[in-house]
């Protein structure tokens, strides 16, 4: 990594991405403080979800019309401030006031990633743009394995404002760096007047390209029938399975941890066809829905969520890599929202749905499953008043009070795991 302003642009994300570790557990435990449970966590942090559904592919346009250095920066500054109010004590009082913390921030980063992902082959040449992007995502699975850690004991020792006033230092890190790049001049753009002409030029530019269509409608697919299913079922399996939170970080610790080994040797590796590759690491994140629907063992979770962990991340480089090869720079911002737009865009429908099928559908599989996990009852098992013959509720089926103070101390164990 010889390139002084990629060496800059890693640098500060590298940063930031562990203050966004930050930021996800403290505004997850504010919520818990305020007396919330696991549908205000939900409700929380669907607000950036929200953000980037509604903004991403306008913070396309925005970076096609302007230096991505400029608008990089314009948009950690504007969160920078939205943590610099929380810190002194403002919108962190209520779960509705947490929402509209974590909108903003999303919002934010609807207009930051298009940008990024749009300087990057600016800054370094085709040949090294695998490699850049592999440091890249080996910096986001290296936070992504010690930054809840981190943030959790930061929490616990000096609180949530805190963790907030860290994340926002993180951003004026991430400003500096970016304000030391020499971006190269933008290629003279030949766009429409109108936003939302430019909005449908990149939509048809990636439509045009027929691999990137299917395989980015795959992805979107993919986050609705995979990723929704893994969050909403996996913290309930190993609760009800295995040793609760202990088992919830070590699964979720093995999967950044085989993702930081898989994005690091892909970066080694020369490849004349990244997308292909990366359609066939795709197909590895299989082993998520099979483990899931087979949890017979820990070991199998772990070794499950380790497949898809090795090809997911690179799959993220490998995918990415090919899309700032194929298109031209000057509609790059375009392309990258759309990218990032069909990463989450079915998530909320996922969300939706897993729960309510998985609660409908829970109590019918393995009646006597939590007799594996004797400790992680709350008190008395109140199911066992019931007699012999009842069958063990879900976490959906208990009481507000009950999946509160589950949730909350789940949520902490997990996050200040040793």
């Amino acid at each position: 990594m010889g390139l002084r302003d990629f060496r800059l642009l890693w640098s500060g994300q590298a940063v930031s991405s562990a203050g966004d570790q930050f930021f996800t557990v403290a505004v997850s435990l504010r919520v818990i403080e305020i007396g919330g449970d696991a549908g205000d966590v939900g409700l929380v942090i669907g607000g950036r979800i929200l953000a980037s559904l509604l903004f991403a592919l306008l913070g396309g346009v925005w970076a096609d019309r302007v230096p991505r250095r400029r608008a990089m920066i314009l948009a950690d500054m504007f969160r920078l401030a939205v943590l610099g109010v929380v810190s002194a004590g403002g919108l962190d009082t209520s779960t509705v006031l947490l929402a509209a913390l974590t909108f903003l921030m999303g919002s934010g980063e609807a207009f930051f990633r298009p940008a990024s992902g749009g300087l990057v082959p600016a800054l370094v040449p085709d040949e090294l743009i695998l490699s850049a992007n592999s440091w890249r995502g080996g910096s986001d699975a290296a936070t992504a394995v010690i930054g809840p850690a981190l943030g959790g004991l930061l929490v616990a020792t000096a609180g949530t404002s805190a963790a907030f006033a860290v994340n926002a230092a993180t951003f004026a890190v991430s400003v500096i760096c970016i304000l030391a790049i020499v971006e190269p001049p933008m290629l003279h753009r030949e766009g429409s007047a109108s936003i939302v002409g430019d909005i449908r030029q990149g939509l048809s530019a990636v439509r045009q390209v027929r691999w990137a269509a299917a395989v980015l409608a795959m992805t979107a697919v993919q986050t609705m029938f995979v990723v929704a299913p893994h969050m909403v079922l996996l913290p309930v399996i190993t609760q009800e399975w295995f040793a609760g939170p202990t088992s919830y970080g070590l699964v979720l610790s093995a999967f950044s941890l085989s993702g930081l080994v898989g994005t690091m040797l892909i970066g080694r590796i020369p490849l004349r066809h990244p997308g292909t590759i990366a359609i066939a690491f795709n197909a590895l994140f299989a082993a998520v829905p099979i483990v899931l629907l087979t949890p017979f063992a820990l070991w199998w979770v772990i070794a499950g969520y380790m497949v898809a962990g090795l090809a997911m991340m690179p799959f993220n480089v490998l995918l990415q890599t090919a899309l700032q090869r194929q298109f031209p720079t000057e509609i790059m911002g375009r392309v990258m929202s759309v990218d990032w737009l069909c990463s989450l865009a079915l998530l909320p429908v996922g969300l939706a749905v897993v729960g309510p099928l998985a609660d409908r559908l829970g109590g019918r599989h393995h009646p006597h499953r939590r007799s594996r996990n004797p400790t992680h009852r709350l008190g008395p098992d109140p199911d066992s008043a019931r007699g012999p013959q009842s069958a063990p509720r879900t976490l959906w089926s208990l009481t507000a009070a009950e999946r509160r103070t589950r949730h909350s101390g789940t949520l902490c164990c997990a996050i200040l795991r040793p």
